[in-house]
């Protein structure tokens, strides 16, 4: 379908015919052509990429396409079989890679199917709820408060309709929508009447005319033009670090190994191709394979407990959580909210309060809420059966903390209903009804007020006020709220879950600190907070919180454990400062205000059912609002963490120590220690274990506390543990030479099964910190483990060894081989139960992975 240009500008009904809509929307057949065009046109919706390009990308790092090069160049001067070998090695290492990569991408599009937004459409006269990316040009869609808009799409009806259109033109405040032509030469934030894919709704609801999708919305030509990073986690950015350093000490290491062989005499293109495989050797190839096998695996094992990852890189920094910040409705309290009582200003029944309330709550059009469904339940209950006629809404919003509605009432007569937080409806009061039913001056009756409303959030209770006033209007806005006459008080009972404090208390266990924000009452927020075992002395306000600059809330959040009479900004503001004290911040929230403190956060989690606007800020989704499921998820995401972190730490030691035996060996040997077709395949080997690392089993005292990127300590690691290995490869090469007077080959052969050997056992004494005997590794890591080192011992009496410029050795040196992997094997397990008892002393005294809570503390992480 043609684009149309200046649709803002155009009347509605000739909009509706150039796009073939009726007032009944689109048929479902006219729908089901329209999509295949559509969905050609989509925005990606995740970093996925195709098969092919997975694939090549495999093959296109620096070190791999000198590698090739320089092997194609030894092809040409006349080395075909070795060049061949390396060629082949280097694209089975590069298919492994690709399988499980792939793999990864295909479990992640399953799971993120569970959590994808919907829109509401009108089709063949019905509405219906369809999935985002399928609607499609000529749609009626209907948008209601914190809904995200599916399209860019011409206003038909609205009700209030104010749509939040800050991601796209920078405005502060939410713009109102409304039908109606605008200039055709309207700049975008000035057309009134189009909502815009990508923005949300923040109050009122409304029915549009659906114009452009995808790449052809306002939103698709500023993603087109601008590829905005997204937030990098903790972890992303260690491994970035780490990168840089690797490569470093791999290039000044392999120039001096290359310059040396030159300075040997040794033939070029065996140096370059020797240097250059040493090279491959110590960079963990495999390093983005096990990352994506070990997140896909995470996720699938989290959702489990009935947590959907939606950003796989969220998961190393869920396991490293140290603060949990929550608001309580559904999570720490049962959800289930009740009108508990109605009440006048001295706390006397209000019986006739409950009828004018439900006016307001049956007839506000913004987003629904658990406060209006108590009120419309209470009614009903209590026989209320009167519905006022709607005139017109001033919707809520998060700044006046108001909604009103104006009616006409079944007796007759206008009136401005109005229900919000209790000061700012005392605020626009003059008037207040006593007891009697006797209107007098607010003045006389505010500490009579305010002593109700004390008592009442004193026992846990969320309050609202309920004023009204004779109106004339034909229409209303906030600006109308003045002069009210405040009726009286509704408190609402949501009792804290069974098991809430419980498992706040299995949270601080765990090493993470819950905090409850919520925008009750002082008084409500210290009942609660109570309840749940936190410190209710430690309560901090919002309007303290704006008096503190950025660096001062920073120092109060180290205390503070309950945040109450807080706004949407405070929620972000919260969130920054304790990542400024150095935590790693979790955010759980559901509606439309929690949507900047959600982005704000290291992870931000969201519930099934929430805003569209919250659900897209999160990074995971729980199917149940249920806390003690985020806990066990946060386990599981430890357990990713660690299996991760224990491939970086083995992989790492074992090239650095590699690479120090090779430097050594190639300039005392009158020959190369090895080809560079066996370093490659030495590679492979010893990384195929590695694959099913992902399905580790974690020690129990590794899950107790939150785990954090720690390069130092990877360093430290690497310089202590390659060494080691590099003492055993030395003595290998020292017998091979003195005591059984290898040649060549032989000794390529021994030192390329003994590498292949010793690499393999470690990986057992490595992935604990405990004696290994007393860890059981997973059955997959075992069978891969076994698999490798079987391979590496048969290849040297395979009828194609001699390709590989191997060949059998005996029965002595197979027995000495064995020797020395003991030997390797008992040293490495007494140096690590050293290294991680220096390493324990040198954090401070902090055990098992606890962070100390300062300013950028961390905790290993292998």
């Amino acid at each position: 379908m043609a684009s149309i240009e200046h649709y803002w500008a155009m009347d509605a009904d000739e909009l509706a015919a150039a796009l073939s809509s009726t007032p009944g929307g689109l048929t479902a057949e006219t729908a089901a052509e329209r999509l295949p065009q559509t969905r050609a046109r989509a925005l990606p919706t995740d970093r996925r990429v195709g098969s092919w390009r997975l694939l090549a990308r495999q093959f296109t790092s620096p070190i791999i396409l000198i590698l090739i090069g320089a092997t194609v160049i030894a092809a040409a001067l006349g080395d075909t079989v070795d060049a061949v070998i390396i060629l082949t090695i280097v694209a089975l290492s590069g298919l492994l890679d690709f399988a499980q990569e792939r793999g990864a991408a295909n479990a992640m599009t399953a799971l993120l199917s569970t959590v994808r937004p919907d829109a509401r459409v009108v089709r063949d006269g019905a509405a219906l709820d369809i999935p985002a990316d399928e609607v499609v040009a000529g749609d009626l869609v209907q948008v209601a408060a914190g809904d995200i808009v599916p399209a860019d799409a011409v206003v038909l009806t609205a009700d209030d309709l104010q749509l939040d259109q800050s991601s796209l033109t920078g405005e502060t405040f939410p713009a109102e929508k409304r039908p109606g032509r605008v200039d055709d030469a309207a700049p975008l934030a000035e057309r009134g009447d189009v909502i815009y894919l990508g923005t949300h709704v923040a109050s009122g609801s409304g029915s549009a005319l659906v114009v452009r999708t995808g790449r052809d919305t306002e939103f698709g030509h500023v993603a087109e033009s601008m590829h905005e990073r997204a937030r990098r986690t903790g972890f992303e950015q260690g491994m970035t670090r780490f990168g840089l350093l690797l490569a470093r000490v791999m290039a000044v290491i392999v120039v001096v190994i290359f310059i040396a062989n030159l300075v040997l005499q040794r033939p070029l293109v065996d140096s370059a191709l020797f240097s250059l495989s040493l090279a491959v050797g110590l960079t963990p190839q495999l390093l983005p394979a096990i990352i994506g096998i070990s997140l896909a695996r995470g996720a699938r094992e989290i959702a489990r407990h009935r947590v959907i990852v939606k950003r796989l890189n969220a998961i190393e920094d869920f396991g490293s959580m140290t603060v949990l910040c929550t608001d309580k409705t559904g999570t720490l309290t049962q959800g289930s909210i009740h009108l508990d009582a109605a009440v006048h200003v001295d706390d006397s029944p209000a019986p006739a309060l409950l009828e004018i309330a439900s006016w307001n709550a049956r007839l506000q059009s913004g987003l629904a809420n658990p406060l209006d469904a108590a009120i419309v339940v209470a009614a009903d209950a209590a026989g209320i059966r009167s519905v006022a006629t709607k005139v017109d809404e001033a919707p809520y919003d998060f700044d006046r903390k108001r909604l009103s509605v104006l009616v006409d009432t079944p007796a007759g007569g206008r009136m401005l209903v109005t229900k919000g937080a209790v000061d700012p409806v005392l605020a626009v009061c003059t008037t207040a009804v006593d007891a009697a039913g006797r209107d007098r001056p607010i003045a006389e009756l505010r500490t009579a007020a305010l002593d109700t409303v004390t008592r009442l959030s004193g026992q846990g209770m969320r309050v609202l006020a309920v004023a009204t006033r004779p109106a004339t209007e034909a229409a209303c806005t906030a600006a109308d709220e003045h002069d009210l006459r405040l009726v009286g008080f509704l408190a609402f009972a949501d009792p804290v879950k069974a098991d809430a404090a419980d498992t706040v208390a299995q949270f601080a266990t765990s090493g993470v600190r819950v905090r409850m924000i919520t925008g009750d009452s002082r008084l409500a927020a210290m009942h609660i907070a109570a309840e749940l075992g936190l410190d209710d002395s430690q309560v901090v306000a919002g309007s303290e919180i704006d008096g503190l600059d950025d660096q001062a809330l920073a120092d109060r959040v180290r205390t503070a454990q309950v945040f109450c009479e807080t706004a949407p900004a405070h929620k972000a503001r919260i969130v920054a400062a304790y990542a400024r004290a150095g935590e790693t911040v979790g955010y759980l929230g559901d509606g439309i205000n929690d949507a900047p403190a959600l982005r704000a956060a290291d992870v931000g989690v969201s519930v099934k059912g929430a805003a569209d606007v919250a659900t897209e800020a999160a990074a995971i989704v729980m199917l149940e609002n249920d806390l003690k499921a985020l806990l066990g998820g946060m386990h599981e995401g430890r357990r990713t963490f660690a299996n991760t972190t224990k491939y970086l730490f083995m992989t790492t030691s074992a090239g650095f120590g590699n690479m120090i035996s090779m430097a050594i060996a190639s300039l005392a040997l009158p020959f190369l220690p090895l080809t560079a077709a066996q370093i490659l395949l030495i590679n492979l080997l010893s990384d195929l274990p590695a694959t099913g690392i992902a399905t580790d089993n974690v020690d129990p005292n590794r899950m107790r506390a939150p785990q954090r990127w720690n390069l130092r300590l990877l360093l430290r690691f690497m310089l202590v543990f390659g060494p080691v290995s590099s003492i055993f490869d030395i003595l290998t090469f020292i017998v091979m030479i003195a005591v059984f007077g290898a040649d060549e080959t032989i000794f390529q052969s021994a030192w390329f099964v003994g590498s292949v050997l010793t690499a393999v056992a470690v990986i057992f004494v490595l992935r604990t910190r405990g004696p290994f005997f007393r860890s059981r590794p997973s059955t997959t890591l075992a069978l891969l483990a076994a698999l490798a080192a079987t391979i590496a011992v048969a290849l040297p009496y395979l009828p194609f060894a001699g390709l590989l410029h191997l060949q059998p050795l005996s029965l002595p040196m197979l027995g000495f081989l064995a020797l020395i992997v003991v030997g390797y094997v008992a040293t490495a397990e007494a140096t690590k139960a050293v290294f991680w008892r220096r390493s324990r002393q040198a954090d401070g005294g902090a055990t098992r992975g606890s962070i100390p809570h300062t300013p950028g503390a961390s905790t290993s992480a292998s």
